[in-house]
């Protein structure tokens, strides 16, 4: 881990270098990752800021925060950073095991072949309206009739917006 150290309206310590290098580098034990940190040490009045800014493998993440003193801030901004690292990691791991579940989806799907099942159909003779209750009384994806209006053999199905689509056969 790499760290990077300065002050605003204050004296950078030997002592307050080694705190920030001994809390901040703890993150490093969090993550197994590229980090960098930039930190920022100010005063302002009565405020002691804290100002922290990792980059973990190309993802930022920043915090501050201000107390009375300058410890108790580095460690406010430590803990809000440790809660960053957990909720990154957490992303990651349903990131790659989503991916994971994928390809062993798709490595089941390619091992066997599509099985073609064929079904002997006689239409019924209906009208569009009546397909249409038949479609939603037996919440099917789909039925297949013999139009009584013009003889033809017809489609009607239902789309994901809720409509209905209806196909016609020459």
């Amino acid at each position: 881990m790499k760290i990077t150290i300065s002050a605003k309206n204050t004296e950078l310590t030997e002592s307050i270098k080694g705190y920030v290098e001994k809390k901040i580098g703890k993150l490093d034990r969090k993550i197994d990752a590229n980090i960098t940190a930039d930190i920022i040490l100010k005063i302002e009045k009565f405020r002691h800021i804290a100002d922290v800014k990792l980059n973990v493998d190309g993802e930022i993440m920043k915090a501050s925060e201000s107390s009375r003193d300058l410890y108790s801030s580095i460690d406010l901004v430590y803990e809000v950073l440790e809660k960053q690292i957990e909720k990154f990691k957490d992303k990651l791991y349903k990131s790659k095991r989503k991916t994971t579940q994928q390809e062993e989806f798709a490595k089941t799907n390619t091992d066997r072949e599509p099985v073609i099942i064929e079904e002997e159909f006689i239409p019924k003779p209906l009208t569009v309206e009546e397909a249409i209750m038949m479609l939603n009384e037996k919440d099917k994806h789909f039925v297949v009739f013999n139009n009584s209006e013009n003889g033809k053999v017809c489609v009607i199905y239902r789309k994901k917006n809720g409509d209905y689509g209806y196909i016609v056969t020459r």
